[in-house]
């Protein structure tokens, strides 16, 4: 007994059959293409890089303070209250010992630690611009590079550094800063950290 589809003629048929394989060629595009769009990946792409916005902003209120205050080594009492929100607590606390160890240092007439030069770039004159690239997860947090370029005397200096940070109570923050110019013969290699946490200092 002939079958409802035997009694199609064979053109139609496989017509049909064309249109059919086209349809689920076109069902499993778009299978992949909403599976693409749900994907965790496509979701990281598109989140803010808060850290690299918070590594952008320590160093914009640090260059404004820097030229309108003049900050020579280690920052003042005053300035250190308008870089600490930055600081992780931790950072800040090595900074307020630091001062005080400066403190007891010139008191004793003993060589004034960090009296001088730029603490947070490899360049003790400081830098003119700067531009933070994406962040990346590491032990602390989140690091990522800092390009810094001088302008003085008519020449361009470049150098790359890192800013380390971590998160804290949400937000985050500086957790070190690591040298490395080439030209930096007493930073380079070095961090922040390990730069001004000498106690004692003299």
């Amino acid at each position: 007994m002939a079958s409802f589809i035997d009694h199609i003629p064979t053109h139609k048929r496989s017509i049909n059959m064309r249109k059919a394989s086209g349809l689920a060629t076109l069902m499993s595009v778009l299978q992949v293409a909403l599976l693409i769009c749900l994907s965790p990946t496509s979701h990281a792409t598109a989140q803010t890089d808060e850290a690299q916005q918070a590594a952008s902003k320590f160093f914009l209120d640090y260059m404004a303070l820097r030229q309108q205050d003049k900050v020579n080594g280690l920052p003042s009492m005053q300035q250190l209250d308008t870089l600490s929100p930055h600081f992780i607590p931790k950072l800040h606390r090595i900074f307020y010992i630091a001062l005080r160890e400066q403190h007891r240092c010139r008191g004793r007439g003993k060589t004034t630690p960090w009296a001088e030069g730029d603490i947070f770039s490899s360049s003790d004159h400081g830098f003119s611009s700067f531009s933070v690239g994406p962040s990346i997860t590491n032990q602390y947090g989140r690091q990522a590079k800092v390009s810094f370029t001088l302008q003085e005397n008519g020449k361009t200096l470049r150098w790359d550094d890192e800013v380390i940070l971590r998160k804290e109570d949400g937000a985050w923050l500086v957790y070190d800063i690591e040298y490395h110019g080439q030209f930096a013969r007493t930073k380079r290699g070095k961090s922040l950290q390990a730069v001004i946490d000498k106690n004692p200092a003299c």
